[in-house]
This record gives C-alpha cells, structure tokens and sequence, in this order.
C-alpha cells in the first residue's frame, strides 16, 4: 500500500513538471520499436520517453511496449507488429483517453477513470471501459476481438451500432460486416504478457526541462 501511495505522488508530481499535452511514459521497450511525433521522422523509442497526445507508436516483429498514463497509472502493453495513435484531453484532475488501433494486439490494464471512459476505436470497433483489464486484438482482414481479463468493456460494432458487455472469461468479436458476438475464452487464445509476474523493484529515469529550460532527471522507482 505504501509503494502504492508513492507511485502515485510520484505520477501527480510528473503531471504537475510535464503538464500540457505529454500523458504518458514508457517503461518498458523490447526489440524494435519506434515513434513519430507530428510530421516528424520515425524515432527509437527508449524507456522513459514521454508521450505526447497524437504521438504514433509502432511496434515491429519481435518487439513490444509498455507505457503508463501519468494520471492514474492506468496502462498499455504493445505486442509486436502493432500501431497505435495515443491521444488525451487533460482536465484538472484526470485525462480523458483514446488508443486508435490501426492492426495488432494491445493490453490495457484500466484504472477506474475519473472523467469518461478510456477508448480503444478500429476501423471495424470501439471499445468503452472506466475500469477494466483486457486483450483487443485487431485484425484488417477479419476484424476485431476483446478477451475480457477482468471487469466490464463494451464492445461496439460502428457499422451495426450493436454492442455486447464482455467480461471475464469471454471472448467478443465484432466484424467486417457488422456483425458482433460473444462466447467462452480459450486459454490458448490469450496472447502472452511479457511484463506479467514481474514483482522487481524498478527504476525510470524520465528527463525533462524545467520552465527556465534546465534539462533535469525524474528518477521514479516502482513496481
């Protein structure tokens, strides 16, 4: 409870440093993994790196990412041959977020949200959580599903406007065609979590500018 509180203090004082459009931070990067700010060219993504909202990231074959949102610790893990638009609306207190998928699998483990949900769109899908743990795979050719680990997401088909609760244990899937259904999960369909078990004590280093432009360290530690 007491690492809790700190991880916590630790991510209100970066919002308070970071402020305007930065939302999260990576901590984990494996393999090849890359990211493009604005109309600026394809970087290295290391860990610590601060995203801002609209920043793409891409993940390639063998790799993976993790990252948490410096508002509620709420995050997302990449798997590999994955891109994804990260985007936030802060508030006072929260950021209101939205994951574009364009193609792969990500996990998001969602804190309860404090202002709207925390939305993953497709082509094909949008899923709505406040408060969930779930796989969204998505698939250009056949279409999307959400294997729900715990809590509620809805699914929503965008070109039938039909929805379903997914839960623990089901699996949903929506298509191409509008159609959208749910059923029991096989355990072998559940993609592996390279990050799953980790109980080490961590450390981030985030660098930033302080307001006279000062580069300084944030050194968090975690876990």
């Amino acid at each position: 409870m007491r690492l809790i509180r700190k991880v916590c203090l630790f991510l209100f004082f970066l919002s308070l440093v970071l402020g305007g459009d930065r939302i999260a931070v990576a901590t984990k990067v494996i393999g090849s993994v890359h990211y493009i700010r604005g109309k600026g060219e394809s970087t290295i993504l290391k860990k610590g790196h601060i995203f801002e909202s609209g920043d793409i990231l891409k993940t390639d074959k063998g790799s993976f990412a993790a990252l948490i949102f410096i508002d509620d610790k709420s995050a997302l893990k990449v798997k590999e041959n994955t891109e994804i638009i990260i985007s936030g609306k802060r508030s006072a207190k929260a950021i209101a977020k939205e994951i574009n998928l364009d193609g792969g699998i990500i996990r998001a483990q969602v804190n309860k949200q404090q202002r709207g949900d925390f939305i993953i769109r497709t082509s094909v899908s949008v899923a709505s959580v406040k408060g969930t743990d779930f796989w969204f795979i998505s698939d250009k050719n056949t279409g999307d599903s959400i294997i729900g680990i715990e809590g509620v997401v809805m699914l929503m088909n965008q070109k039938s406007g039909e929805s379903l609760n997914i839960t623990s244990g089901i699996t949903g899937f929506s298509t191409q065609d509008g159609a959208i259904q749910s059923f029991k999960t096989d355990p072998k369909t559940i993609p592996n979590d390279p990050t799953a078990g980790e109980g080490d004590d961590k450390i981030l280093e985030i660098e930033f500018k302080d307001a006279s432009g000062k580069r300084k360290t944030l050194i968090i530690k975690y876990n």
